[in-house]
């Protein structure tokens, strides 16, 4: 069955971008062993409107770029809440590998600037639910009117606010309850495997927009819910709130179980 590898690479095919970097030689390897055919992938170094250029950059936790330029930076681990980055993006799963590359590709246009998107070896390694080519990408953008200006960062763009929510089996956003528990990246992964056998009512919010972080996602989340939970690793992403505990995955395992 394919995984989250194949969805990568078939995103890869299908958007151009005008070059493909790598931060260092260690990096280059990474990838190189993940994506074998990486180096043939095509570019376009032709594209006449600037802001349609992207580049694709492959880097590590501790890369940053202050170029306010289209480009989208894959990041193969976690990194700081402290990261100096303005838009940072994170696959939850297989799937979100292809359609989050895709994703970025669109916004580094739209607010021309770079966009961190992280994706684990856990997201890579994880199996599709469908095939690489039925992963539904947003329509291409293009950008036509000369007078075009980037546009303004705000936490509830609709450009920039993804998250997936599972409300439990045959449940809905009406339905009370008992936990929302709220999780990231590879992270969701873990908790999605620990909340299968609970009998609990439970709630999962996956974020995968760390940042701008929207709160208006979070409290829709919240809605009908007797206890949230986040766990430790995300609770750092969240603005404080007294309504939201925070536990390591053993503590939720032993609270949910």
């Amino acid at each position: 069955m394919a995984n989250g590898k194949d969805a990568f690479s078939y995103a890869l095919s299908r958007f151009i971008f005008s070059s493909i970097e790598f931060f260092n030689e260690e990096i280059k390897s990474y990838w190189g062993n993940i994506i074998p055919d990486l180096d043939k992938i095509p570019t376009d170094t032709e594209i006449n409107n600037p802001a349609q250029r992207v580049k694709l950059v492959f880097g590590n936790k501790n890369f940053s770029s202050e170029e306010k330029a289209p480009k989208v930076v894959i990041i193969n681990e976690p990194i700081s809440f402290k990261h100096s980055a303005k838009i940072i993006l994170e696959a939850s799963s297989g799937e979100d590998c292809a359609r989050l590359l895709a994703i970025s590709h669109t916004i580094a246009q739209r607010f021309a600037l770079p966009i961190y998107l992280i994706i684990s070896a856990e997201c890579l390694n994880e199996k599709l639910n469908f095939h690489p080519e039925h992963i539904p990408f947003p329509p291409k953008y293009i950008i036509r009117e000369q007078s075009w200006k980037p546009d303004k960062i705000y936490p509830n763009h609709p450009a920039l606010s993804f998250k997936r929510i599972n409300y439990g089996s045959n449940k809905g956003p009406r339905d009370k309850a008992k936990i929302l528990i709220i999780s990231h990246g590879k992270y969701s992964l873990f908790v999605n495997n620990l909340i299968k056998g609970s009998k609990h009512k439970i709630r999962h919010l996956e974020i995968q927009t760390l940042r701008p972080f929207s709160k208006e996602i979070l409290n829709q989340a919240m809605t009908s819910v007797q206890k949230t939970i986040s766990i430790n690793e995300t609770y750092a992403w969240i603005t404080e709130n007294e309504s939201i505990d925070s536990l390591s995955l053993n503590e939720l395992n032993d609270l949910i179980n």
